[in-house]
């Protein structure tokens, strides 16, 4: 099982924290003690050198001298004495308490040393020894050197000093280190608490986006403000995550393009053969038509008025094939969308009279009754009025196929808040509830057995429908009491210019 990278540090921290406390209890347990004595020991070679040098020759100023020699003994905690070379006393502290014979018995060990002395003599140096007193087993470091006096080295310099106060300093430290220990570990503790959380935490934090960014979640930013390395990987991921985001936006928005690109190319395709095979479909019949009406006139089987119906047969069906390929054009166009509106603000009421009476003969005709509704004078739109007089000219000739003799079509304009609602009511007519939702359908008839020369090419409400939606316009159709109403909305446009 893994450890988390706080556990890491604490443990990494503590255990060189650890190490050190045992290092040092080592090095006092091995060599505090010994590195004391060489202290000690050099320091008092050191003094000693410097007072033999300083004093050499001045056994005129015994006063001086046994100033001189107190100030040792309190500088260096050691006791001090000159003596001849036969281990007679000559000079010491000025400490009444100690008399010569004391001074005497303390160097004692160090007088009879004959063979130290001669060293010393002979070779001009200030020598050192360890050595206990005679009834004690208290250990003493001994520095002993050459003094001139009155003449060169015809004396001697000793310096003794106890090596107890160094063994009770190692035991005092040896008892210490037990509460240092404590202490020292208890501040390990929190110190690598503290060192592991003020890591770990902004890396857990690091870590958090990392793994919010695997996601593709670029919404998260690390809060890390720290100037150190770990706050300029802070910035880095946070530079990271917006290049990311913003990478993934635009690969998103190119995406999408690219699938709207293929997507309408699809469209166009399908819309290409669709073309194709409706055209083919529709003037398969005609063009079957015109080409055997064509050879029995070649044939000449025919003459007189048979002729004569031959002939019109044929530009009949010609005209018949020129208003489908005419309408399968404007189809492809509207559904290609590359249309585009000519918006104008115009009187949708004029459009509408106009229509009417363009087709005033064909509703007299068929003894069809028309009624125009509206209670405003004017009905100003938003709209292309190309197209929408397309819209009007297909509806009313639907009406026209549709509507039976006798019957009435009803025109009304409503005003609706910011719309005008159009509707074109026929009577005498239904359709059926299940074939309403085919009804934009391209080549769709609802009387399937209805003969041509009704003169349908089944397209006129498909290309109503696209242009509508071109408008934005909300449009129905639907069966009502006493025939069927096909409604469609327009906004409003400015009226200010009303005639």
């Amino acid at each position: 099982m893994s450890k988390s990278i706080s556990k890491k540090i604490f443990t990494i921290t503590f255990g060189l924290i650890l190490t050190l406390i045992v290092s040092s209890i080592l090095f006092q347990l091995l060599f505090f003690e010994r590195f004391y004595f060489s202290k000690k020991t050099n320091q008092l070679v050191h003094e000693v050198n410097n007072f033999r040098t300083l004093y050499a020759y001045q056994i005129s100023d015994n006063i001086s001298l046994s100033k001189a020699l107190t100030d040792y003994e309190h500088r260096n905690n050691s006791k001090i004495a000159i003596f001849s070379t036969n281990g007679i006393y000559i000079a010491g502290g000025d400490n009444q308490n100690e008399d010569a014979k004391t001074l005497t018995a303390f160097c004692s060990e160090l007088l009879s040393n004959k063979a130290l002395i001669n060293e010393v003599l002979s070779s001009n140096k200030t020598k050192t020894t360890v050595f206990k007193n005679a009834g004690s087993d208290n250990k003493k470091i001994g520095v002993i050197a050459p003094m001139s006096l009155s003449q060169d080295n015809d004396s001697l310099i000793i310096s003794v000093s106890p090596t107890q106060p160094i063994e009770e300093a190692a035991l005092v430290i040896r008892d210490f280190y037990k509460y240092l220990i404590f202490g020292f570990l208890l501040l390990g503790i929190f110190l690598a608490y503290l060192y592991a959380n003020l890591i770990s935490k902004p890396l857990l934090k690091i870590n958090k986006v990392a793994i919010k960014m695997s996601s593709m979640d670029f919404s998260a930013k690390c809060e890390v403000n720290s100037e150190d390395e770990i706050g300029y990987l802070g910035k880095t991921l946070n530079f990271l995550s917006s290049n990311l985001k913003d990478a993934l936006t635009d690969l998103k928005n190119k995406n999408k393009k690219l699938e709207d690109d293929i997507d309408k190319e699809r469209k166009l395709e399908n819309l290409r053969k669709d073309f194709v095979a409706g055209v083919s479909h529709e003037l398969k019949t005609p063009i079957g038509i015109i080409e055997g009406y064509a050879e029995g006139i070649k044939d000449g089987i025919v003459s007189g008025k048979d002729l004569d119906l031959y002939i019109e047969t044929i530009i009949d069906e010609s005209h018949k094939m020129s208003k489908l390929v005419s309408d399968m054009l404007e189809l492809s166009k509207l559904e290609s969308g590359t249309i585009e509106l000519n918006i104008e603000n115009f009187n949708i009421l004029r459009l509408i009279n106009k229509i009417i009476n363009k087709h005033t003969l064909n509703f007299k005709e068929k003894e069809i009754k028309v009624v125009f509704n509206y209670t405003i004078p004017y009905a100003y739109v938003n709209g292309d009025i190309f197209q929408l007089d397309q819209v009007l000219t297909n509806l009313f000739t639907n009406t026209l196929k549709y509507t039976p003799s006798g019957e009435t079509v009803i025109i009304s304009v409503i005003d609706k808040n910011s719309d005008f609602l159009i509707s074109i009511e026929n009577t005498g007519a239904s359709i059926p509830n299940d074939e309403l939702e085919n009804i934009y359908s391209k080549f769709y008839r609802i009387d399937k057995s209805r003969k041509r020369t009704d003169n349908s090419t089944g397209l006129g409400l498909s290309i109503v429908e696209r242009i509508l939606n071109l408008h934005k316009s909300a449009y129905t159709i639907k069966n009502t009491n006493s025939g069927v109403d096909f409604s469609f909305t327009l906004s409003k446009g400015d009226s200010s210019d009303c005639e």
